[in-house]
């Protein structure tokens, strides 16, 4: 599969579970007025994961759907899913769904790490970038004992680097 079809699926895929959870949103809020307490409170809790979740496929999709991958989207809106969720995710969302429903979110929530991974990555790539060439944060850089003394290991480190330093 090339590239660009492989991105459409995965937007296709996506824009489904997004559908899906739209829907399951408001299953879960019909049944939080049904009920009290602990049941309610887990219901209004997957209510709010669920809205995160969206947000953040939301944010990939806008990057995808043009086949062109630019790693543009919000990182917080793509990991913004609050940690003391990962339970009601774990152990009471993914049990609910249908196997189906489950094997398609599982493929989504995996398309999301990794492309969480990859926008994280080129967001750092860009900022040591932006660092090594603005002669403010040059001057700051080599101002600052540590950061000089990571440099000069990880040019240490790379022979080609330190070649070019000897000559």
């Amino acid at each position: 599969m090339d590239g660009n079809a492989e991105i459409r699926e995965q937007v296709k895929l996506m824009r489904a579970v997004i559908g899906r959870k739209i829907m399951e949103i408001d299953e879960f809020e019909e049944e939080a007025t049904n009920l009290t307490g602990d049941e309610a409170e887990k219901c209004l809790d997957m209510i709010d994961f669920l809205k995160k979740d969206i947000m953040g496929y939301k944010s990939i999709v806008e990057d995808l759907r043009d086949g062109s991958n630019d790693l543009t989207g919000d990182l917080w809106d793509i990991a913004s899913l609050p940690e003391n969720s990962l339970h009601l995710y774990t152990d009471f969302y993914l049990p609910g769904l249908s196997e189906e429903d489950r094997e398609e979110d599982t493929k989504a929530m995996d398309i999301k790490v990794k492309y969480a991974q990859d926008l994280a990555r080129a967001y750092v790539l860009h900022i040591g970038r932006m660092a090594l060439t603005d002669p403010n944060v040059i001057d700051k850089i080599l101002a600052n004992e540590a950061l000089v003394y990571l440099i000069g290991s990880a040019v240490l480190d790379i022979s080609e680097l330190f070649e070019a330093i000897e000559q």
